[in-house]
């Protein structure tokens, strides 16, 4: 009788380590009703939304992961939802580029797509270094 225990409970944590794509998938589609159309901050401390966005992108994309790696993480981060398309832009202010993202918004298998980088307009650059300024004296104040 205590093996059969042992066993099942084996056999729930061993179903519930392969679940990790889902919990990420799950956790995602809860932050895209927040982040969709929006720009966010991306601060890993404290986390913002726009942080915990890139994190859900990462655990369901390798080939996203990959991407912030060679790149670093990014200043702003602007998404957006078209039919059956996500889209996102990675802004990194320093540099003065972004990048274009694209998947597929029904399917989390889907691969996704990048291209860039892109210059940064003087108003883009303008409105989202003002952005991050504000942003940034808030986080401070709080």
């Amino acid at each position: 009788m205590h093996y059969c225990f042992v066993f099942a409970l084996l056999a729930c944590l061993f179903l519930l380590e392969n679940c990790a794509p889902y919990r990420a998938a799950w956790h995602s589609g809860w932050t895209q009703h927040d982040a969709d159309n929006s720009i966010m901050l991306v601060i890993d401390q404290p986390p913002t939304l726009g942080y915990k966005r890139l994190q859900s992108h990462c655990a369901i994309h390798p080939e996203f992961s990959q991407l912030l790696e060679e790149l670093g993480q990014p200043d702003c981060l602007a998404e957006s939802t078209q039919e059956d398309q996500h889209y996102m832009i990675l802004y990194y202010l320093n540099q003065r580029h972004a990048f274009s993202c694209r998947t597929n918004a029904k399917r989390s298998s889907a691969v996704m797509q990048f291209s860039g980088p892109y210059p940064v307009s003087d108003k883009e650059f303008r409105t989202l270094t003002q952005f991050k300024a504000k942003a940034l004296l808030s986080l401070k104040n709080h």
